[in-house]
């Protein structure tokens, strides 16, 4: 008499878990170039699974120069000069005659959540139709796209999985997965702990190739080579030869020799929802405590971006508020800001942004240190403010060192009007805006 209440209670646990699991998988409908279709729960290139994970790949940028106006806001500037210039109201444009230099290909990345549809186009090359109806190309150079990528693996419930290559790809489109549709492994989740000390929270790839709880950790034990379900694993520790592997009954294992528990290893990989990925190389790990998410991800979470919007505070004291470019390429809230700290690498959604701090170089009693106060120094890195409230300092990259192109700034006055584009060197603030905060 009271097994169905039961059942009906386990049934209501789920959600936690396993029904949570299933919403966060990425799901969706496969046609093949000889007419096949298939549906189901996808493993992309072995280390995407999720909807937070990122598709990586280069997309090309070219700016008309009728659309684009230098504002160079520093009067000490060592700019060559430009082809023309005028002065609006106190503030001095300036615009080439030609965008020269300007870079055709930059490398970018959007999260599964926020795709509709992936149509391949040539050896290595998609069209990309957003939740927004935008339309994004991109092309290889990762391998997520073209002939390196390592399998598109297809899971239908209740049936056998099927494998397929980049060639046999004519067209996805991604949906969440059917209500109750169960996958037969779960995405890993967990805390991952660097050598300093810092913790990253989300979906986890070891060795950038496993991601799901059937997959095994495989190493040599005491007794010859063991291969352990991350299912059933609770925790991992580096140690001098290996790593201390603790299972979900109590067992303590010690694993080494192989490619999953040593230098071999090609590193972990994070995808946080509030955040975007963080990636550690083998020498940055020290541990990491698996346990499911708070709470499911699912393709809904995802709005397929929305134009960037903020204000642009330079060091003059002068402020411009619009629409948005940042490093004069990245215009949409799905696109990612990258850099490294400490050797770890991030790979930031725009739409978790709140502030992006220059950091300058200044030289004092012990030595030169990067800091937000110091002037017109060189730039050295970025502070960049979440919008959950974490800080992450970081350098490394275009996005963040002196190789920024800028932050351009389409202002809402009414009629024709060009980008202004304000140098990263004048740039002291930019706040962006949001209607709301996690994957957007």
């Amino acid at each position: 008499m009271h097994r169905p209440v039961l059942a009906l209670a386990l049934l209501l646990s789920l959600p936690t878990c396993a029904l949570a699991q299933g919403a966060g998988r990425i799901w969706g409908r496969v046609e093949t170039r000889d007419g096949k279709v298939l549906e189901g729960f996808i493993r992309w290139d072995r280390n995407e699974g999720s909807w937070v994970d990122l598709l990586n790949g280069s997309k090309h940028v070219s700016l008309e120069s009728v659309d684009f106006r230098v504002w160079n806001d520093g009067a000490d500037s060592a700019e060559v000069p430009p082809d023309r210039v005028i002065d609006v109201q106190g503030f001095r444009i300036s615009w080439p005659d030609a965008l020269e230099g300007f870079p055709g290909w930059v490398a970018s990345g959007v999260r599964f959540g926020h795709i509709r549809r992936l149509v391949p186009e040539g050896r290595d090359s998609v069209r990309l139709v957003l939740k927004s109806g935008q339309e994004v190309a991109l092309t290889g150079g990762f391998t997520d796209l073209g002939p390196e990528v390592r399998k598109i693996v297809v899971e239908a419930p209740g049936r056998r999985e099927v494998d397929l290559e980049w060639s046999d790809l004519a067209a996805v489109d991604f949906g969440p997965a059917p209500r109750g549709a169960r996958p037969p492994g779960e995405r890993i989740h967990g805390t991952v702990r660097d050598r300093r000390g810092d913790e990253y929270t989300g979906f986890i790839g070891w060795d950038r190739d496993k991601i799901l709880t059937t997959d095994e950790l495989v190493g040599r034990g005491a007794r010859g080579e063991r291969k352990i379900p991350f299912g059933r694993i609770s925790s991992i520790e580096r140690t001098g030869q290996g790593v201390l592997v603790v299972t979900s009954d109590g067992d303590t294992v010690e694993l080494t020799g192989s490619e999953d528990v040593t230098a071999r290893n090609d590193g972990i990989d994070i995808s946080d929802p509030d955040l975007g990925a963080v990636e550690l190389g083998w020498g940055n790990f020290q541990s990491v405590r698996f346990h499911p998410p708070a709470h499911a991800v699912g393709y809904d979470a995802f709005d397929g971006g929305r134009p960037l919007r903020g204000t642009v505070m330079t060091l003059a004291g002068r402020q411009l508020a619009g629409r948005i470019r940042f490093d004069a390429d990245e215009a949409s809230s799905w696109e990612v800001l990258d850099g490294i700290r400490d050797h770890v690498r991030f790979d930031i959604e725009l739409g978790d942004i709140a502030r992006i701090v220059p950091l300058r170089l200044v030289t004092g009693a012990g030595g030169e240190r990067a800091g937000a106060d110091a002037g017109r120094g060189r730039i050295r890195g970025a502070r960049v403010t979440l919008n959950d409230g974490r800080v992450v300092e970081l350098e490394g990259s275009n996005d963040v060192d002196e190789g920024n192109k800028g932050v351009m700034i389409l202002g809402d006055e009414a009629g024709p009007r060009p980008w202004i584009l304000v140098r990263w060197r004048d740039v002291k603030e930019l706040r962006l805006d949001h209607a709301e905060g996690g994957p957007s």
